[in-house]
């Protein structure tokens, strides 16, 4: 059984591990090894954003929601360079901070999930599913934005059966060195009745 809750200060290491693991395909360029990566980025957390699934005490996903007051992670170049090398972490925190630092252009009212990443081993079990309905339920947000590339047919599928519906896409920069074209919004507006139908991930 999945239980949700929110990230404490101990789970910094295993966050950042599954966010090393559910984002292996985007870090790959930096570095392959995926607990590297998850000590490279694991300082850089804000670690009171994120959600956790815990299941018998071993963590299988992790989930973060932020908003215009501030994002679920920033770039910590000295840990970059400490864990990735100097060149790579130097071209790491050049590439990460739009991704990790960006902007939110949404009211204050808007919670923006990001960094949705189950465990390899839990893949398929409907983690994300019961992570993203749960942690939804214990924020105050009137509504909820995520983006998706537009290969991510696992993802995107999770979302819709949720009650995530698409509301714009935009064309990725260099899209064909990133494998894939376009990033999908999405956006889910609250009722709390709807959360609880069932869904598959």
């Amino acid at each position: 059984m999945v239980h949700v809750r929110r990230a404490e200060e101990t789970d910094r290491n295993n966050v950042a591990l599954c966010i090393a693991e559910g984002f292996e395909k985007d870090f790959s360029m930096l570095c392959k090894d995926s607990p590297k990566v998850a000590n490279a980025i694991a300082a850089g957390l804000n670690i009171e954003k994120f959600y956790i699934a815990d299941i018998s005490g071993d963590i299988a996903g992790t989930m973060a929601i932020s908003d215009c007051n501030g994002r679920a992670a920033r770039v910590d170049k000295i840990s970059l360079k400490k864990h990735l090398g100097f060149l790579k972490g130097f071209i790491g925190a050049l590439v990460l901070k739009e991704e990790f630092e960006g902007k939110l252009d949404y009211p204050a009212t808007t919670g923006y999930i990001e960094f949705v990443a189950v465990r390899k081993t839990y893949r398929k079990q409907g983690v994300a599913t019961a992570m993203l309905r749960e942690s939804m339920l214990l924020t105050d947000y009137q509504d909820f934005v995520l983006d998706v590339t537009d290969v991510n047919n696992n993802a995107i599928q999770c979302y819709t059966n949720i009650g995530f519906e698409e509301f714009k896409r935009v064309p990725e920069k260099n899209g064909k060195q990133k494998g894939f074209n376009e990033r999908i919004y999405m956006q889910y507006r609250r009722d709390s009745s709807r959360l609880f139908v069932k869904a598959k991930d």
